[in-house]
């Protein structure tokens, strides 16, 4: 590694900014030789433990300084941090961000804007924050043929899950979480899958040259999820857990989705505020990254692996990026993807209803792998858990569950991850 001095500016001195800034002004300069030469802030004369002479409100001002070779940006949102991106790459600088909905929204077109220019853009804290799991991912690989990738991918709405498995509600899990900073005061994006969505996006440009829209990515919170719920996945030795899948069985496709998921299988254990992705393919069979996923230090962390990375590439002419793959196997509308499902419905307790529902399930081809009936009196519990079938046909038969006469209620539905 080349120890030329590199001069960096960082967007903005946020929670997350303040955290990079720190770790760039303590840096053993025995690794790089870096110079933190200005800071992008909307108020300059706010007291920051910042040298004010680094402060500059202008873009324009660290846009057009020939010296500075890496903009680090981590403002969030899509705009006006969207714009400052084309901008830094069109002039040749290098570009290290953490801001999913940005390369969610155009990440293939910022990838080839860096290779245009011979310069170079990381994005390694945008998905799983301190995990290294995208520059595996793009470089290590990159030669292989994936086939899933899967992941607990939102450190808020695992948080949620794992302490209503522990037995909380919902409504006391969530206020919880936001209690202890995980948690946005308004929490759509997490609990809403929003957030997934967005690093499902991310994850399929990397592993499958897909580029889906966010309407394309079908999207399912964890705001229905009861403590019942989870009462039934422990008998079954299931737990349930939000969970990105990409995948090209068949087709390509991405969706967010609450799942029941086996005690045995490797994302069952990620607890907490903790990520975790599965990444498999044909000779790697299953590798699994997991770790802090969101948080200032783990983000900053991810960033500042970036910067060893980009200082190996900044005095090459070349940009870091190979060839996005192509996605050679067409797309999978969701309504054709495969699933299992589990079944909770409140039934009549009377002789013919399983068989009523069994018949109304096969007449959509959906069979029922397990059954089990609980109560007495004039209702029932019935819990159902299907063999795979297109969504297509499960939910035509949800629609047609619902109308029978001897069905009160469906009192829950889940996906079970196979």
């Amino acid at each position: 590694m080349s120890k030329s001095n590199v001069k960096i500016a960082v967007l903005v001195a946020g929670n997350i900014g303040s955290a990079v800034i720190e770790r760039l002004l303590t840096i053993d300069n025995t690794l790089l030789n870096l110079t933190l030469k200005k800071v992008l802030v909307s108020d300059v004369s706010k007291d920051r433990n910042i040298d004010k002479s680094l402060l500059t409100d202008n873009f324009d001002e660290i846009l057009n300084d020939k010296e500075i070779d890496v903009v680090i940006e981590v403002l969030g949102g899509i705009d006006p941090g969207k714009a400052y991106i084309k901008s830094s790459l069109s002039s040749g600088k290098s570009v290290i961000t953490a801001n999913k909905d940005i390369i969610a929204d155009c990440g293939k077109e910022l990838i080839e804007l860096a290779q245009e220019n011979k310069t170079n853009l990381y994005f390694e804290a945008a998905v799983a924050a301190g995990i290294p799991v995208l520059k595996p991912l793009i470089e290590s690989l990159r030669a292989e043929e994936l086939t899933r990738v899967s992941g607990i991918i939102n450190g808020t709405s695992n948080y949620i899950l794992t302490a209503m498995e522990e037995g909380s509600s919902y409504e006391d899990a969530l206020r919880e979480a936001q209690e202890l900073g995980y948690a946005e005061p308004d929490p759509t994006n997490d609990v809403e899958g929003i957030d997934a969505q967005y690093k499902a996006i991310i994850l399929s440009m990397i592993c499958f040259g897909a580029t889906p829209t966010s309407e394309e990515v079908f999207t399912k919170g964890i705001s229905e999820i009861t403590k019942e719920d989870f009462a039934w996945a422990k008998r079954l030795d299931k737990t349930i857990k939000l969970v990105a899948v990409v995948d090209n069985e068949g087709g390509f496709n991405a969706r967010v989705t609450p799942v029941l998921l086996d005690i045995k299988h490797p994302l069952a254990s990620i607890r907490g505020a903790l990520n975790a992705v599965v990444v498999e393919g044909e000779s790697i069979n299953q590798l699994v990254f997991s770790g802090p996923g969101a948080g200032a230090a783990p983000t900053a962390s991810a960033i500042i692996g970036d910067v060893l990375s980009v200082c190996h590439q900044i005095n090459n002419e070349l940009s870091n990026w190979y060839p996005l793959r192509e996605n050679q196997h067409g797309e999978k509308a969701f309504e054709k993807v495969l699933s299992s499902w589990f079944l909770r419905l409140s039934v009549a307790d009377e002789p013919g209803v399983l068989a009523e529902i069994a018949g109304t399930l096969g007449e959509n081809s959906v069979s029922i792998e397990s059954v089990i009936q609980e109560g007495r009196g004039d209702e029932a519990e019935l819990v159902l858990i299907t063999h795979e079938a297109p969504e297509k046909a499960l939910k035509t038969s949800l629609v047609q569950l619902t109308a029978l006469s001897s069905v009160s209620n469906i009192t829950s539905t889940l996906r079970v991850y196979r």
